[in-house]
């Protein structure tokens, strides 16, 4: 089904924010997380590394440096420590956004609390899992993310911590593929994701998705015009760091 003969609002059904509206704001901060809300997102993606006193923060990076212009890694300060830091993406942005702080996964869930209609998928690096372990990772994610439960998708690159959370009863998690091979392998089938993300230059031009029993989610989607690409071949969602345009 070509998106462009759809309403706006199937549309936005079809898009995930990624890091919130990451083309205009600083990535995984609260403040993009609302602008991509604002902009129509009813699907907003985020990513988690722990602090050192293993709170789940919004980051992607293990490292400081491009985010907060930080010569630390994210592990060795304290979730207090880290709010006190920008994350402003320096080299991206200049100094327009200096002001805004590192997210905590409590604030991003609050502000998901106050618009009922998101979903929130979150994924956890593969950084924070190998320095804490899954376990830690899983159970301290898991606790913050409760008051959204229902709409909290657990996402990651680390098959095994997916595995765990669907084992233990989370209601919706997905692997992010590494290669495409996987999606037909053993493990990737005893999960058996809600969603399955993948890089959409991971997916062979010959493969039929008629057949998942997932919903593919493809990334990074830039335009409208390779989301009806995707769409004609059976893609369900599509993630892109500019949800905005995409919307219009």
């Amino acid at each position: 089904m070509t998106l462009q003969n759809t309403s706006s609002k199937c549309f936005a059904e079809r898009l995930v924010a990624h890091r919130g509206l990451q083309v205009a704001y600083p990535e995984n901060t609260a403040l993009s997380v609302r602008k991509a809300i604002e902009a129509g997102a009813l699907y907003v993606e985020i990513d988690i590394q722990l602090s050192l006193d293993k709170q789940p923060m919004v980051y992607h990076d293990i490292s400081l440096k491009r985010v907060s212009d930080q010569n630390r890694t994210i592990s060795s300060l304290t979730c207090s420590d880290l709010m006190a830091l920008p994350a402003y993406e320096p080299e991206r942005l200049g100094e327009e956004f200096i002001d805004e702080t590192i997210s905590s996964l409590t604030q991003v869930v609050d502000i998901i609390l106050n618009h009922p209609q998101v979903t929130l998928f979150v994924e956890l690096k593969e950084e924070s899992i190998a320095e804490f372990g899954a376990e830690i990772m899983l159970a301290n994610v898991c606790e913050a993310l409760e008051p959204i439960r229902d709409r909290a998708v657990l996402i990651s690159f680390d098959y095994s911590i997916i595995a765990a959370a669907k084992a233990n009863g989370w209601p919706q998690a997905g692997p992010v593929l590494l290669e495409w091979s996987h999606i037909h392998s053993d493990q990737i089938t005893a999960i058996a994701g809600d969603y399955t993300f993948v890089d959409y230059k991971l997916i062979p031009e010959t493969e039929n998705l008629d057949d998942l029993a997932c919903k593919l989610v493809a990334y990074e989607v830039g335009t409208a015009q390779l989301a009806n690409q995707l769409a004609d071949r059976g893609v369900a969602m599509f993630e892109t760091f500019d949800i905005a345009s995409l919307l219009k």
